[in-house]
């Protein structure tokens, strides 16, 4: 089961990857996407253990945010439990111009489990993009 576990994972998406630049292919449904960029933060809901109230919930699985050459990407990957419309994973992207659009599409984010990641994962994003890291 550990295993199943890990191929779903976007493998590009970790602490290896942090602040370099590269080509990154990160899966979507039935295709990849792939573009060159750097890796500015990221959060995986796997390594924090879920509240008892997320866990019957939609929540946010996996949240990264990259830097291409012309826009800020939001990649992220939900999980839908008990949703009459949507049933299990679905992996969304969004672009912004500059980071303060990306803090605003991940502050409207309204999933059970917000608190974990919105305001850390944009503060690394910033000081990854401006090199304090």
């Amino acid at each position: 089961m550990f295993a199943r576990f890990l191929t779903h994972r976007e493998r590009d998406i970790n602490s290896t990857s942090l602040g370099k630049q590269r080509t990154f292919c990160l899966k979507r449904g039935d295709t990849h996407i792939r573009f060159t960029g750097k890796l500015l933060s990221f959060y995986h809901a796997a390594d924090d253990c879920l509240e008892p109230a997320a866990q019957n919930q939609t929540h946010l699985e996996t949240i990264a945010l990259f830097r291409t050459q012309s826009q800020y990407l939001i990649y992220y990957v939900l999980l839908y439990q008990n949703n009459e419309h949507l049933t299990g994973r679905h992996v969304h992207l969004h672009a912004t111009s500059d980071l303060d659009g990306a803090e605003r599409f991940i502050g409207a984010m309204t999933y059970v489990n917000k608190r974990a990641f919105a305001t850390a994962v944009v503060q690394d994003a910033r000081a990854m993009d401006a090199g304090e890291i």
